[in-house]
């Protein structure tokens, strides 16, 4: 198993359900790496069943994820991330069989398959040209677009080791979607805080006065508009960051 199933969730239950099961792998990873202490993955949840009480598994899974916040809102912290997410609307039946379930994700997949995973899950686009992004030296600065929820960061930082995602990206992010899997890769990285991620509308991106484009960067980085993405002008791009080379893949 790949991923947690949300195949049984209504249209209504869906975007919550997807939030949240990405979090919950992302936990489970977090802990299986030892960057946490178990307790999703701890053998028979044994600390949670000596101190749950009347308390349901869903509410479990909404501790984990308060927990989890206190570091990194992003993902966690749904007002942060902007998800319709109402854990209450998941059924118990179904958090339970997560929750049984969590131990049965793989072990052995790779870091670039976990997140090219977790982005089909938030339906997000994994189709790109990885290999065509260049060499960022540990001094650079990296923007990269709202589309991609940091799968361009992590592919760099993940293939080149002296850098790290909170010093050398900025991953700008459109929706909750994107700001979901940019928390996740952040996690995936071992990234201290969610602090490199930043909120940005599209159309007020195109603002002359939007702060973003008052930063300096030596790259920016997207999605080619042919694969999905949502800047189609390169020269425009070109205008609004002039310092940086510009690399749509």
């Amino acid at each position: 198993m790949r991923s947690l199933d949300v195949t049984q969730l209504t249209d209504e239950q869906r975007p919550t359900g997807v939030w949240a099961a990405s979090l919950l792998h992302a936990i489970a990873r977090d802990e299986k790496a030892g960057r946490r202490t178990a307790r999703l993955t701890e053998p028979k949840l044994d600390t949670w069943s000596r101190f749950r009480g009347r308390l349901t598994n869903t509410d479990f899974i909404a501790l984990l994820f308060e927990d989890a916040a206190v570091l990194h809102r992003i993902p966690f912290d749904s007002e942060a991330v902007g998800a319709p997410a109402d854990l209450e609307r998941l059924p118990e039946p179904l958090a339970t069989t997560w929750l049984t379930s969590i131990g049965s994700l793989s072990r052995t997949q790779s870091d670039s398959d976990y997140i090219i995973d977790q982005a089909r899950l938030l339906g997000l686009p994994t189709r790109m040209a990885r290999s065509e992004l260049q060499i960022v030296r540990s001094h650079q600065r990296v923007l990269e677009l709202p589309g991609t929820g940091g799968q361009l960061a992590h592919h760099i930082v993940s293939t080149q080791r002296d850098l790290t995602i909170q010093d050398n990206f900025l991953v700008a992010c459109n929706t909750w979607q994107e700001l979901t899997l940019a928390g996740i890769v952040g996690l995936d990285l071992a990234a201290p805080n969610s602090d490199f991620v930043l909120r940005v509308d599209i159309e007020h991106l195109k603002d002359a006065a939007h702060p973003l484009r008052h930063r300096s960067y030596d790259f920016v980085v997207g999605l080619h508009p042919d694969k999905g993405g949502l800047f189609r002008v390169e020269n425009q791009l070109a205008i609004w960051f002039p310092t940086a080379k510009v690399l749509l893949v």
